[in-house]
């Protein structure tokens, strides 16, 4: 069972797209906390924000020919509904790994 105060750092490393600071807040709770959950989740939504970033890049950048519209849309609803569900996750007690991202971070970080 994870502590209240894990649970609270790793939902502030999540949500760090809501309040402005997507890339930031995992980096700053990555620095801060000397917990493995923690770190591991702001990991997690460190690698996942920078997917989101890479492709509204590519998305914006395919607008031009029409197929960048339906990346975007992907990116926007991935980027809403997904931190929430880590959250959620988190809150009920487990250990959260997004769908596109996780691999990549057991793997490699």
């Amino acid at each position: 069972m994870y502590t209240t105060e894990q649970k609270l750092l790793s939902a502030i490393a999540h949500l760090g797209t809501f309040v402005g600071i997507p890339i930031l807040a995992p980096i700053i709770i990555l620095i801060v906390s000397k917990d493995l959950f923690v770190k591991q989740q702001a990991k997690e939504a460190l690698c996942f924000q920078i997917t989101l970033f890479l492709g509204s890049a590519i998305g914006a950048l395919l607008t031009f020919i029409l197929i960048g519209i339906p990346i975007l849309l992907v990116v926007v609803i991935a980027g809403l509904i997904l931190p929430i569900v880590a959250v959620v996750k988190i809150v009920e007690g487990e250990c959260y790994s997004y769908p596109f991202t996780g691999r990549f971070v057991s793997k490699y970080f």
